[in-house]
């Protein structure tokens, strides 16, 4: 009769990331810091500032996760069954930085000779004077709200390894999680964009256009719509929507022989998205005090009497005729304009783990008692992959929805300066402040925002600008899209050998095909392009040894005597890495050649590829909008060889029978290497070191270590 085991395991766990630092407090701002103490920051021009870190009070950020989980096991026959349920739970919690006690900045505005900028004035010495009379030029303070994030986390599972046959081994699995989208405990977030959405000044920026419309667009097809979201004001509190995420299992383990076996298997696997993942866009929620100090160089003061020995110091952020002191976050009065005329980052609400399937089959034999031969072949596809968080070398890694549509673009590899300077024009701004007067009536706050914002504030604007899908807008960039893909095929073969007589030795070496879609070619593509993966190498061989030199009791050769304790106990480590560079990346460019001679069969420092065949004068290089003709990576152009040897001998000596003194001596990059990398080598076809290497990885030269370790 076999009896279940059973266990439950309970585990809390908490992970901290905490900057503070503890000053005095002027006691000004008391009432708007609470219990924080920490200096003010002070900016001398041509001096080192004043204050924690030189930006204010640090960001806190405390994460942590809290996890149980149950687990029970049953053998049945030739079956031994698990199963369990685990639950999760996400916390990051996160308190703004920023000058949240006062910044005040001083330099030569009130020392200098003149109150214009004809006669030059140097700042050492100034900004000190400044400040000893406590005549700063700039004072401002930072209201910054803090955000605390939630996500939960459920999962179970079901395995069965099943002896079959004495050869034959079979596991089969299955496992179910359901990862909820995080939500932020006060609703203190912009959570989206919706694209739909009608502004305030949807009308009368569309009525304004019709008065002046450009060739490109007509008036019917122009539309100004698409806003900022908050929780609940656009489908629920959650930052992006829960998820599912189903993960078949099934291994297989055979002996074909006595010395050999086969094993194969195959999975589907998830990278859960998870609170600590998440955007948190506060577009609103901090606010920025300024003081205005004077408006005529000190003739009048604003803040403060220094005529009469008052400094603006002494009171920086006076009470207002409204009894306030310091203007408070709008947070989301701004409803849909919170974010109008900026560019914006937010998680993606249909943002998705990414998932991959991933099979292997491999075939080991083992030769006598010590030594094995396997070769193996592994596969993946993964999907749902989030990319980028960037630029990279003129690379759009990461989506922008508010694109330029692709029949603006230039294309070919000949420059189009008409086309550049058509779509730089200036043109009337239907969107200038001064289109909606009823506004500033109807709703002062949405009036007095777009005023601050330069794209409604100036009264004419770039064609361009006007021809973008959201022309309200900035660069509209989604996280977590999960757009990305990818591919992998990879050839494994391994050689081990055991330490005995002396002697241990693993030999590994790898092929490898990976491409991956994770990069955005132009910015009106709406999927990301395969190319060769940056990550992989194709082809990979390490080794490392163990050799147990013969000299020494009980061993081969000098095994008695003086011979033997000199020499004797000796232990000698190897090993050696050796793979190609990562693939460097190309701007956009123009090219007149073969791809296929761009790699050097000979690359030196000053010329690492043929640099022939590439435009190299700026007029003749492509201008701006101007569609991808020059793929981001060329097969073969990579970074120098990583070619890398290791070495350590070490001795131990008996001093008794439990206490041993271990001497160990290691040198690293023992042939003292240097790395060029990707990043130190220029592609940028107009810069004086195009082709050149001009820097090396931040990777170390030969390095020396010496150990002694007393053991008892």
């Amino acid at each position: 009769m076999h009896r279940p085991q059973f266990s439950v395991q309970l585990f809390v766990g908490h992970y901290t990331s905490l900057t503070a630092s503890v000053v005095g407090l002027p006691s000004y701002i008391d009432d708007y810091a609470g219990d924080l103490d920490i200096l003010p920051t002070m900016r001398f021009t041509g001096y080192d500032t004043l204050g924690p870190f030189g930006n204010g009070y640090p960001t806190n950020r405390f994460s942590r996760v809290f996890s149980s989980k149950a687990n029970i096991s049953h053998i049945w026959a030739n079956h031994s069954f698990q199963s369990g349920f685990e639950t999760r739970q996400f916390f990051d919690n996160m308190t703004r930085g920023g000058n949240t006690t006062g910044n005040f900045a001083f330099d030569n505005l009130y020392t200098r000779r003149n109150d214009d900028s004809f006669t030059p004035a140097l700042s050492l010495g100034h900004s000190w004077a400044a400040f000893l009379m406590g005549l700063p030029s700039s004072m401002t303070i930072q209201s910054s709200d803090s955000y605390a994030l939630h996500s939960p986390a459920y999962g179970w599972f079901l395995q069965d390894s099943i002896h079959a046959t004495p050869k034959l081994t079979l596991n089969l699995g299955f496992r179910a999680e359901y990862q909820s989208g995080p939500t932020e405990r006060f609703n203190r977030v912009v959570s989206g964009f919706d694209t739909s959405l009608v502004l305030p000044i949807t009308a009368g920026a569309e009525a304004a256009y019709s008065k002046h419309p450009i060739p490109e667009l007509s008036a019917a097809d122009f539309s100004v719509l698409g806003g900022s979201l908050y929780p609940n004001s656009g489908g629920g509190r959650q930052l992006w929507s829960s998820d599912w995420m189903w993960m078949p299992r099934a291994g297989v383990a055979y002996q074909l022989g006595s010395h050999t076996v086969l094993r194969g298997g195959y999975g589907i696997y998830y990278d859960p998205l998870t609170a600590w993942n998440a955007t948190v866009n506060q577009t609103g929620f901090s606010q920025v005090t300024s003081t205005d100090v004077t408006h005529d160089f000190g003739q009048t003061w604003l803040a403060g009497n220094p005529g009469n020995g008052i400094s603006p110091l002494s009171d920086p952020f006076p009470v207002r005729s409204d009894g306030t002191r310091f203007d408070t976050p709008l947070r989301d009065q701004l409803g849909s304009m919170a974010v109008a005329g900026q560019a914006l980052r937010y998680s993606w609400p249909d943002a998705v783990s990414a998932r991959q399937h991933r099979w292997r089959v491999d075939l080991q034999h083992q030769f006598g008692a010590d030594t094995s031969v396997t070769v193996g072949y592994a596969g993946s596809r993964a999907d749902r992959v989030s990319v980028g968080g960037g630029f990279e070398d003129g690379i759009n890694s990461v989506p922008n929805l508010n694109y330029l549509p692709e029949q603006y673009w230039a294309d070919g590899m000949q420059r189009d300066n008409a086309l550049a300077s058509n779509l730089t024009t200036n043109v009337d701004n239907p969107l200038y402040v001064g289109n909606f007067p009823d506004l500033q009536n109807s709703n002062p706050l949405v009036y007095s925002y777009m005023e601050s914002q330069t794209l409604f504030r100036n009264p004419k604007m770039q064609k361009q600008q006007l021809l973008r899908l959201f022309p309200q807008m900035g660069a509209l960039n989604p996280q977590l899209a999960g757009r990305g893909k990818v591919r992998t095929h990879e050839l494994d073969v391994s050689f081990r050998r055991r330490l005995a007589k002396g002697l241990s030795l693993n030999v590994a070496y790898t092929m490898l095909r990976n491409r991956t879609a994770d990069v955005f070619f132009d910015e009106f593509d709406s999927e990301p392009t395969f190319r060769e993966g940056q990550i992989g190498r194709p082809q990979r061989f390490v080794a490392a040894s163990i050799v147990q030199l013969p000299f020494g009791k009980g061993r081969a050769m000098l095994n008695e005597g003086v011979a033997s304790a000199l020499l004797g106990g000796f232990q000698l480590g190897i090993t050696y890495e050796w793979q190609p560079g990562a693939l460097l990346n190309f701007p956009n460019l123009f090219y007149q050649g073969d791809l296929s001679k761009i790699a050097s069969d000979d690359p030196k420092l000053d010329r690492w590829f043929n640099t022939d065949g590439f435009v190299t004068k700026s007029s003749d290089a492509p201008a701006a909008y101007h569609r991808r003709v020059f793929p981001v990576s060329v097969s073969g152009v990579r970074a120098g060889t990583t070619n890398l040897w290791n070495a350590n001998i070490q001795r131990e000596f008996g001093i008794t029978e439990q206490v041993k003194l271990q001497l160990r001596v290691e040198a690293m990059n023992l042939e003292n290497r240097s790395l060029w990398s990707s990043s130190g080598i220029g592609t940028f076809p107009l810069s004086t070191n195009f082709g050149k290497v001009v820097s090396q990885a931040p990777t170390y030269n030969r390095f020396m270590q010496f150990q002694i370790r007393l053991a008892f």
